[in-house]
């Protein structure tokens, strides 16, 4: 008998540690992705323009705005019978986010929700993309 699993429940983002950002200054935060042994999903970029890219989004909050994500590397994958490799994530891996308070950055804790964007497949099939919520929590210091 076959268990089926739901496209959101392949991937894990645990609640990251907290940052703190000074009032007027830059930080980065780590977001850990686990993927379900098995299971890949699609880098950032994505190998070709069919293939959904991993993506992170989070929103800004109290004067702390997330800049664009840093994507690690992808690793090569070759289903059985393709000519070419394509670029995935596997296990866990970290995305870098840099985080920028502004000058009029609100002091005190703070949790920015984003989300993840992935399509995850095994060595036969690939499931739908799904988004999966995640928070970070953010502790904004006065200079």
């Amino acid at each position: 008998m076959t268990t089926l699993i739901k496209p959101e429940d392949v991937v894990s983002v645990p609640v990251p540690a907290q940052v703190a950002v000074t009032v007027g200054g830059d930080t980065e935060a780590r977001i850990t992705v686990a993927v379900t042994p098995g299971y890949h999903i699609q880098a950032n970029p994505a190998s070709t323009k069919f293939f959904v890219p991993t993506k992170l989004q989070l929103r800004a909050k109290g004067g702390v705005r997330p800049k664009a994500p840093i994507y690690p590397p992808g690793q090569p994958y070759r289903l059985e019978g393709m000519p070419d490799e394509f670029m995935t994530y596997e296990d866990t891996f970290e995305i870098a986010i840099p985080l920028q308070a502004s000058d009029s950055a609100c002091p005190g804790e703070h949790v920015l929700k984003g989300t993840l964007r992935y399509q995850a497949c095994d060595d036969r099939s690939c499931l739908f993309p799904v988004w999966v919520p995640f928070s970070l929590p953010v502790r904004v210091v006065a200079g």
